[in-house]
């Protein structure tokens, strides 16, 4: 299963997301997404891929994508997620390839 982590590309703390509504900041809005979850976690449904986005260290998004078809769809979501967030927050994000 991918994981990846998003920072910002100048290494500052993001601006607070306000819990339970992550999807309007977080969720990809070029990719076809269904929602599964968005309290705490983001989970959403990309095709065969069930993502997760969640705050975890200072500092850091962390993105899990399980079933998804190829390698590459696993690293476009979590670069669109990364966009979403940068675009969110007004900074610059960069996002990390954790495992494969």
């Amino acid at each position: 299963m991918p994981e990846y982590t998003i920072s910002t590309q100048s290494g500052s703390d993001w601006v607070a997301l306000p819990a339970g509504n992550l999807s309007h900041h977080l969720l990809p809005k070029s990719l076809q997404c269904e929602i599964v979850d968005d309290t705490d976690v983001l989970t959403f449904r990309s095709g065969k891929a069930v993502a997760s986005v969640s705050w975890e260290l200072a500092g850091t998004w962390y993105v899990s994508v399980e079933g998804a078809e190829s390698s590459g769809l696993a690293d476009l979501i979590a670069a669109k997620v990364a966009q979403q967030l940068g675009d969110a927050t007004g900074q610059q994000a960069v996002h990390h390839k954790v495992t494969d």
